[in-house]
């Protein structure tokens, strides 16, 4: 009876420790499952921290949308573009400069020889010296007339010695005057402007200022103190 009393104990005793045993262990494991759940709490709060470290990392690559925008220096390239335009201006302006001196040139270009304006500008200040610069004009006009009509000589100097048609011809004052030519004494005024005239007519001027207005004389052969006929009288002549 002893022993069996001793082996209830014993039985007592080992069913209290599995007893004990089970209720640490539960605790233990309840102690471990929430370490476990704090584990993963913290994990999970950490995580949106760690979600915006990813947002702050992705802020410079929104931020660096600018610098990749560089479109307005692409924008630079039509501006480039259009300096050869620009560039080309100067280009056609010069090749027009250029093409308008030689038409200028060949404009200037003199239709008379130095022969023939001495004998106008001599001619000329024979008959019209004391005359108005208008006067002047006048007379080689009627010259050059002469010149290109059919019923005169077809040179200056044969309508100027043509027979009985210039009296300064026939009275020596023509050679007066073409030997003050050569010598060079025509620096006065009335030489000045004898030249002019001279050059002027011979170049194909066929208008004067008469009366305040341009008048054409292109029709006009004959002029002289006196003659019949007259259509307009300008200082010591008539003409027609």
């Amino acid at each position: 009876m002893g022993i069996i009393m001793n082996f209830k104990k014993f039985a007592m005793l080992m069913i209290s420790c599995a007893v004990l045993y089970g209720i640490s262990g539960n605790t233990a494991s309840s102690a471990t499952m929430d370490g476990i759940t704090n584990i993963d709490a913290v994990q999970q709060t950490s995580q949106p921290a760690e979600d915006g470290k990813k947002d702050l990392e992705v802020i410079p690559v929104v931020t660096a949308s600018p610098q990749v925008t560089a479109s307005p220096q692409a924008t630079v390239k039509p501006q480039v573009s259009v300096k050869p335009q620009v560039s080309a201006m100067p280009g056609t302006v010069k090749k027009n400069t250029v093409s308008k001196k030689k038409k200028a040139k060949k404009s200037s270009k003199k239709s008379y020889t130095k022969a023939e304006l001495r004998l106008m500008a001599a001619i000329i200040n024979c008959e019209a010296g004391a005359e108005s610069y208008q006067g002047k004009l006048a007379v080689g006009i009627v010259i050059m007339n002469r010149v290109r009509s059919n019923k005169f000589p077809n040179t200056v100097k044969k309508v100027i010695y043509q027979r009985r048609q210039f009296s300064p011809v026939h009275n020596g004052s023509l050679k007066k005057r073409l030997r003050q030519y050569d010598r060079g004494k025509i620096r006065s005024s009335q030489w000045k402007d004898c030249i002019s005239a001279a050059k002027k007519t011979l170049s194909g001027q066929k208008t004067i200022v008469y009366k305040g207005r341009v008048k054409s004389m292109k029709n006009y052969k004959f002029f002289s103190v006196r003659l019949r006929g007259a259509k307009m009288r300008l200082g010591g002549h008539r003409f027609k």
